[in-house]
Formats: C-alpha cells, structure tokens, sequence
C-alpha cells in the first residue's frame, strides 16, 4: 500500500486533475510564448549572432590549422555586434525565466487549488512573482552553500600544512584526502536542503503569499517520500535519454558507413550532420528530449504539489485570503 501510495504521489500532475487537459494547454502556451521569445531574440540580434558565429569559428580553424589550441587566439577582442549581446541575452534570461516562473505557478495553482486564469493558465500574477523571487533565493542559497565549502576546504588546507610544517610535499595526499570528502559533504548538503526546500515554490502558491521557508515545514517527515520520488523521475528521464541517444548515434553511423567513406577532417564532419538526415535525426532527438524533459518537470511539479497539499489538509501550513 505504501508502495502504491508513494507511485501515485509521484505521477500525481498525470491523475485527476488533468482530466481536463488543463497541464496540456499550460504547455502548449508555454512552449508558443517561449518559441516567439527566442525567435524575437534571434530577429533582432541576427546580425550579432551571424558574427559571432563567424568571429568563434575562426577562432577555431586558427586552432586546427596550427595544431596549438592557443593559436585560438581567445583573448581577441570579438566585433561591436557580438559584444552587444551580452545585455540582450541577459534581457532573455530575465524574461525566458519570468515566463518559466508563470508556467511553473500555472500548473501548482491547477494542481493545488484547481483554479486557472490568464493565457490557458499562464499569468502574471501574484503567483508566477512568489515563484520566481523563490528562483533568486535558490540561488542565494546556492551561493551561500559554495562560500561555506571554500571556507571549509581553505581552511582544512592551511590546517594540514600548517601540522607538516610547511612541507606541502607531506600534506598533499591528506589535504586531498580532505578535498575529496569536503565535496562529497557539499553535494551531500546540497542534495538534502534540495529536497527540503523542493517544495517551496508549491509551498508560496498553496498558502497564497511568498512562503519559501515553510517549505522546510512541509518536507518535514517526507524527506525520503520526496527523495525517491525524486530519484525515480530522473532515472527514468536518464534511461530514456541514453535509449534515444544511442538510437541518435546508431543512425548517424549508420548514414555515414552507407556509401560514403568516413570524415576526415572537420569540414567533411560537418558536411555530414548538415545532411537532411542528419537533421532530421538530430531534430527528432531534440523533440522527444524536449517532450521528455516537459513531463519531468510536470511531474516533478506534481511531487511538490502532492506535499504541499497535504501539508494543507494535515494544518502544518494555511493558507491566506
């Protein structure tokens, strides 16, 4: 029954509440407004990235010409134009992330409180803004967590230098030793205050205000529920990655061993992907991962959501309003 009741909390986004087809439409939406992003992106910035591209494989023929990767030659200043998309694509990733955060709400407020509104459930509401400031605290968390591990790991490295007298000879192999377990201790961190704040965003729209550190509240006593929940979306998501990659990988070979002899140098490599079949193998790739890569999110969006409801129903968290 556990066992049941552990798989139904992890597909939970794929059971009742997509009767409707609400989390489709959601992601249909998404996907129209991402793709117009990008392509208004490239629309203005096409000149910018045609040098860019021109200025980089330069860079890189120089390189393969004379047989010294430094003859790349990366500190040459690239042209006004390429330099110019720095801020552009900072303005992207603002907007590309505002647009995730409202995907991202519209579906937990579906999932959560059964309610829709604005484009096929994308908004920019009260919703999609908790979510993404709870983006930014993420990343002060992140950032946070790195410094602490520095510290630490400076800190073990003066500590046994300082214990062989100065012969760093004597204390690389402990200071390694040492290295090595501080990082298996931050990945360690970082993948328990992941699963314990994973909630958070789910957590913001099911008590109706920026609630990001009540999440810890909500993981409480389901650290392992959300940690294999977790576990079993990406291994499924890697296995099918490794399926649909090998598949990719055989067909190329395929293609390239039919008739043709083997490339031999970059431009004949790249002649070769640039094929209508290679391109078509290579698109089909791209959209079964996108695909693949949408349910994970759907369904990890799911997990969080099942959480938060429940810590709804059992009083650990209200809601406001």
């Amino acid at each position: 029954m556990a066992d049941r009741q552990a798989l139904s909390a992890t597909f939970f986004a794929f059971k009742r509440r997509e009767r409707g087809g609400v989390l489709t439409m959601l992601s249909i939406a998404y996907w129209v407004l991402a793709i117009a992003v990008f392509g208004v992106f490239f629309l203005l910035n096409a000149q910018g990235i045609a040098d860019y591209a021109t200025w980089y494989g330069s860079l890189i023929q120089s390189g393969m010409q004379s047989g010294d990767p430094a003859a790349m030659q990366m500190n040459a200043m690239p042209p006004a134009s390429v330099m110019a998309l720095g801020p552009a694509y900072l303005l992207l990733l603002l907007v590309t992330y505002v647009l995730f955060a409202a995907y991202e709400a519209g579906c937990l407020r579906w999932m959560i409180r059964g309610e829709t509104g604005g484009l096929f459930g994308l908004s920019l509401g009260a919703d999609t803004w908790r979510v993404y400031f709870g983006y930014w605290v993420w990343l002060f968390l992140f950032i946070a967590l790195y410094l602490v591990f520095i510290l630490l790991a400076a800190g073990i490295g003066i500590a046994f230098a300082m214990s062989s007298g100065g012969a760093m000879e004597s204390a690389a192999p402990a200071t390694a030793i040492a290295m090595a377990l501080g990082m298996l201790v931050f990945l360690g961190a970082l993948l328990f205050f992941g699963v314990r704040f994973a909630p958070a965003a789910a957590t913001s729209v099911a008590r109706k205000r920026f609630a990001f550190f009540d999440a810890w509240t909500v993981s409480k006593g389901r650290f392992w529920a959300l940690f294999g929940s977790f576990l079993l979306l990406y291994l499924m998501f890697i296995v099918l990655y490794f399926i649909v990659g090998g598949g990719l990988a055989f067909g190329m070979m395929s293609m390239v061993q039919v008739g043709q002899a083997e490339p031999q140098t970059a431009q004949e490599a790249f002649q070769a992907f640039a094929r209508p079949q290679s391109l078509a193998l290579i698109g089909g790739f791209i959209v079964i991962m996108v695909i693949a890569s949408m349910l994970l999110y759907l369904a990890m969006f799911g997990v969080n959501a099942r959480a938060a409801a429940l810590a709804l129903e059992e009083g650990k968290i209200k809601a406001e309003g």
